[in-house]
C-alpha cells in the first residue's frame, strides 16, 4: 500500500493518546467490569427493566451499573494490562481504524494498540461469556490479510525502527492441542494470547512491578533480535560435570534484555525448555534495589544462566585470546553473544538481576555470571533444586509440580508414577480445550483448584496401578496404564493422554449438563477443592466397575468410557441439584481428613441407591458407620467394657497387694493426677476416674501371670483378660489384641470428633463385653 496521507495520520492520532491524566481516567473506567451512570429517579424503572441494577440513590438521582458485554470487558482488561505494564501511549477509544490497503474499504478497526519505546503491540480480542470451543479461521485469515499494511502504517507514524507484534487474544475459548487455529497463528507469526497468558502476564505485573517489561518482551519476542549489534565480552572457558561453562562479567542492563526466567506457569507450555522458577517476591526486589542504590551495595556471588543454543542463528561463539597460556585447562578469550531476546535462561539469581532494573547503576555496574551453553533440561532443573534444596521458598506445591521433570526417567516404578500423576494434572489445567483450563494452581500459578486433591485422588484411585520400586502390585486389571509395555516412556505418555482425556471429558459432560440452570451446584460440589477428590475418585470407581462388569475394557476409547458413565453421572447430577437439606449441611460443614471420604461415599451412595449393582469396595462398611443406632450401641458397649475393666482391675490389685496396691501403679497414678490438674471440673472425682484403656493395658501386662500365694482360688490377670478376637490365640500379644483394638475404637465414645464404628467393630466389642461379663452377670 501507499504511504498514509496527512489526513489519515491525523485520524489515527485522534484515537490515540499519550496524555497521562487522560490515560489515568480511562484506566479507572476500564478496570471496572461494569458500565455506570447517574440517572434521574423517574428514569430508574425503565433502566432496571433493561438489565441495569441500582447501586445507590440520592434525593433526585440514582447511580446504576450493568456488566459490560464479554467482548468489551475483555478489550478493557487487555488495555488495562498494557497500562499496568507501563505503556503510556494507547488507543483512546474503540473506534481506531487503520488503512491497510489501497482500496477505500481496506480498513480495519483495531481493538487495542500500545506504543512502547521499542515495540508496538496490536491486539485482536475475542471473548465469550461461557467456555466454548474455538474456531477462528476467518478471523485469523483476516488478520493475516491486514497485518503487513497495518504494520507499515504504524511504523510510518511511530518510527520505522520499532518492532510490531500482532497478538490474537481470546477469553473462555478452548483450543485443542495442535489445532489448525494454533498452526495458522504460528505460521503468520501472530502471538497466541490465551487465558493462561493473560493470567501469567498479570502475575508478572504483580511480582515484577516496574521491572516487568523485560520479562514481557522476552515472552513476546523470544529469540528475535533486539538489534544486529553483537555483544562481545572477555570470558574464561572451562568444563564442569562434562558441560561447557563460561565465567564473565556483564552489565545488568544487557542481561535484563537477553535474559528470561522460566517460571513454572501454564503459559510456558509454549516454551520447550523446562520451567522451574518461582515468581519474584516484590518486597525482596524492592529491598535489593534500595540496597544497590542507597547503600552502594553489591553481590559478589555469581548469577547462573544457560544460553539456549536450539537455534543456530542465536548461538554464542567463543574465540581464544592471542597469547593465552596452555598451562591450564581454563581458556581465556572473548564470548560473542547475539543481541536477542530470551536467549539466556536465569537458573539462579533472578532477584539480583531484576533488582538492578530500576537502579541507576544498571548500565555502569557489572555482575559476575557463570554461563552454561546448551545445558540439558534435566541438568538445569537439578542445579535449581540443588541450590534451593534447603530453602523454604520452594513450596510443597512447586515440588509436587516438579515431580514430572524430576522423576519421569527414574529407575523406580513408584517414582515414575509420581511423575505421571503430575503430568496428568498439568495437562488438565493447561489444555485449552478443557473446562478445567486455568482453574488448577500449578507451580507459581494461583487458581481456584489446588493440585494436591487431584494428586491424592489419582494416587489412591485405580486409574493408575500401584507399584513398589520394582514391580506393579495392584489395579493392573483395571488401570489405564499398560503395565506390560517395557518402554516406560511410551507407556507413560499413553497413560497420561488417556487418563487426562477421560477426566477432562467427564468434567465437560457434567459441566455442560449443569452450567445453564445449576451453575451454583456445579461449582459447589464438583468444581471445588473438596469436590475434586470425590469426583476424580468416582470416575475411577465407575471405570473399575464397568470393566469388571464387561461393559468396558482397559482399551476402551474415551468416548466409550464417557458414554458408559453418563447414566451414572446423570443420577449424581440429579442428586446434587436436589440434595436433602440435612445432607447438604453435613457435606458443607465437615472438616478434616474425613471430608474427602464423606463426599466420595455420598456421591457413590446416591448412585448405588438407584443402581444397586454399583457397589464399590468400602461403601457398605461406610454406610454402616452412618447408622446412628449402630453408633450409639457401639458407644454404650465401649463405656460398659471400660467400667467392667476398671472395676475388675482395681478389685484384683486390692486382692493382690492389699492397702499397698496404689504403690504398685505409681506411674499411672501420677499421669492420672496430672489429668486431674488439667481438668477444671473434678468435683467428687477420684484419680482412678481418669484412668484410660492404655493404663488398664499396662496394668494387665505388668501383672499378667502373678499369682496370690495363699489363695489358690485367685484368678490371674491372664485368665481373666485373655480374650480371643482372631484366629491366632497362642502368644501374649494374641491374647491382648482385643484391648489394642479397643484402644483404637475408643475415640468413638471418648471424644466429640471420634471416628465412626463399623458393624464388624461393634460386633467385636459385643464379643469382648460377653467375654468379660457373660449375659447373666449383666
Amino acid at each position: 500500500m501507499a504511504s498514509l496521507t496527512i489526513s489519515q495520520i491525523q485520524t489515527i492520532k485522534e484515537h490515540m493518546t499519550h496524555d497521562e491524566s487522560m490515560l489515568a481516567k480511562k484506566f479507572k473506567a476500564k478496570k471496572t467490569p461494569y458500565d455506570t451512570q447517574s440517572i434521574l429517579l423517574n428514569e430508574l424503572e425503565d433502566y432496571l427493566s433493561k438489565g441495569w441494577e441500582e447501586v445507590s440513590r440520592s434525593k433526585y438521582k440514582a447511580k446504576i451499573q450493568r456488566l459490560k458485554p464479554a467482548g468489551r470487558r475483555f478489550e478493557d482488561d487487555i488495555w488495562c494490562m498494557f497500562y499496568n505494564l507501563g505503556f503510556r501511549h494507547l488507543n483512546y477509544d474503540e473506534k481506531l481504524e487503520v488503512q491497510w490497503g489501497d482500496k477505500p474499504e481496506d480498513k480495519h478497526q483495531l481493538d487495542v494498540v500500545a506504543i512502547g519505546d521499542e515495540a508496538i503491540f496490536v491486539v485482536e480480542c475475542k471473548a465469550t461469556e461461557n467456555i466454548r470451543p474455538a474456531s477462528f479461521k476467518k478471523d485469523i485469515d483476516d488478520m493475516r490479510l491486514y497485518k503487513d499494511g497495518v504494520m507499515k502504517a504504524l511504523r510510518q507514524i511511530y518510527g520505522e525502527d520499532k518492532k510490531v507484534k500482532f497478538i490474537f487474544a481470546t477469553r473462555n475459548y478452548t483450543f485443542t492441542e495442535g489445532c489448525e487455529d494454533e498452526k495458522r497463528l504460528a505460521e503468520n507469526r501472530i502471538f497466541q494470547f490465551t487465558d493462561n497468558t493473560y493470567d501469567y502476564v498479570n502475575s508478572l505485573i504483580k511480582a515484577y512491578r516496574t521491572t516487568v517489561i523485560y520479562q514481557f518482551y522476552g515472552l513476546m519476542f523470544r529469540h528475535e533480535r533486539i538489534n544486529n549489534d553483537k555483544i562481545r565480552i572477555p570470558a574464561l572457558k572451562g568444563t564442569m560435570g562434562g558441560h561447557t561453562y563460561y565465567m564473565l562479567s556483564m552489565e545488568p542492563a544487557t542481561l535484563l534484555k537477553i535474559g528470561f526466567v522460566l517460571h513454572r506457569t501454564r503459559v510456558n507450555t509454549q516454551i520447550t525448555m523446562p520451567t522451574y522458577q518461582r515468581l519474584l517476591i516484590p518486597s525482596r526486589l524492592k529491598g535489593i534495589g534500595e540496597f544497590i542504590d542507597k547503600k552502594n551495595g553489591y553481590f559478589p556471588n555469581s548469577v547462573i544462566i544457560n544460553f539456549d543454543n536450539s537455534e543456530r542463528k542465536n548461538r554464542i561463539q567463543f574465540d581464544l585470546a592471542s597469547g593465552g597460556s596452555d598451562d591450564t585447562r581454563t581458556k581465556l578469550g572473548y564470548l560473542t553473544i547475539p543481541n536477542a531476546y530470551c536467549i539466556a535462561y536465569i537458573i539462579d539469581g533472578q532477584h539480583r538481576v531484576y533488582g538492578y532494573a530500576g537502579s541507576k547503576y544498571k548500565d555502569s555496574n557489572t555482575i559476575p555470571v557463570v554461563a552454561f551453553d546448551g545445558l540439558p533440561s534435566d541438568e538445569q532443573l537439578r542445579i535449581f533444586m540443588d541450590i534451593n534444596e534447603h530453602q523454604k521458598a520452594v513450596s510443597p506445591s512447586l515440588r509436587l509440580d516438579l515431580n514430572e521433570d524430576l522423576n519421569w526417567d527414574s529407575p523406580y516404578l513408584n517414582s515414575r508414577l509420581k511423575a505421571l500423576r503430575s503430568s496428568i494434572i498439568k495437562q488438565l489445567g493447561r489444555d485449552n480445550s478443557s473446562v478445567l483450563a486455568r482453574k488448577i494452581a500449578i507451580g507459581e500459578d494461583t487458581a481456584k483448584l489446588q493440585l494436591k486433591p487431584f494428586d491424592t485422588a489419582l494416587s489412591k484411585s485405580s486409574l493408575l496401578p500401584k507399584a513398589t520400586t520394582k514391580e506393579f502390585t495392584d489395579h493392573t486389571d483395571v488401570c489405564l496404564y499398560n503395565t506390560n509395555c517395557v518402554e516406560h516412556n511410551k507407556a507413560m505418555l499413553e497413560a497420561q493422554k488417556r487418563i487426562a482425556n477421560l477426566i477432562k471429558e467427564c468434567y465437560a459432560y457434567v459441566y455442560y449438563q449443569m452450567i445453564d440452570e445449576h451453575k451454583d451446584e456445579y461449582e459447589t460440589f464438583i468444581e471445588c477443592n473438596r469436590g475434586t477428590y470425590a469426583f476424580v475418585s468416582l470416575i475411577a470407581s465407575l471405570n473399575e466397575y464397568l470393566i469388571h462388569s464387561g461393559i468396558l475394557s482397559q482399551k476402551s476409547s474415551t468416548k466409550e468410557q464417557v458414554d458408559s458413565m453418563a447414566p451414572y453421572f446423570n443420577i449424581l447430577i440429579n442428586y446434587l441439584c436436589n440434595m436433602p437439606i440435612d445432607e447438604k449441611t453435613q457435606i458443607r460443614l465437615i472438616k478434616g481428613q474425613g471430608a474427602d471420604t464423606l463426599w466420595l461415599r455420598m456421591y457413590q451412595n446416591a448412585i448405588h441407591k438407584q443402581m444397586p449393582e454399583y457397589n464399590p469396595d468400602g461403601l457398605e462398611a461406610w454406610l454402616e458407620t452412618q447408622d446412628k443406632d449402630l453408633q450409639e450401641a457401639g458407644k454404650e458397649c465401649g463405656r460398659q467394657i471400660e467400667k467392667i475393666i476398671k472395676d475388675s482391675i482395681l478389685r484384683k490389685l486390692a486382692e493382690l497387694y492389699g492397702d499397698m496396691w496404689e504403690s504398685k501403679v505409681k506411674k499411672i497414678m501420677g499421669k492420672c493426677l496430672q489429668r486431674m490438674d488439667d481438668n477444671e471440673d473434678i468435683d467428687n472425682q477420684d484419680w482412678t476416674d481418669f484412668m484410660t484403656l492404655q493404663d488398664y493395658k499396662e496394668i494387665i501386662e505388668s501383672n499378667w501371670s502373678i499369682r496370690k500365694d495363699d489363695d489358690e482360688s485367685f484368678v490371674t490377670f491372664e485368665a481373666e483378660f485373655a480374650i480371643q478376637v482372631s484366629d491366632s490365640f497362642r502368644t501374649k500379644t494374641d491374647k491382648l489384641k482385643w484391648i489394642n483394638d479397643l484402644i483404637s475404637f475408643s475415640k468413638a465414645w471418648t471424644t466429640s470428633k471420634g471416628r465412626p464404628l463399623s458393624l464388624t467393630e461393634v460386633n467385636e466389642m459385643q464379643s469382648i463385653l460377653q467375654s468379660l461379663a457373660p449375659t447373666e452377670d449383666l
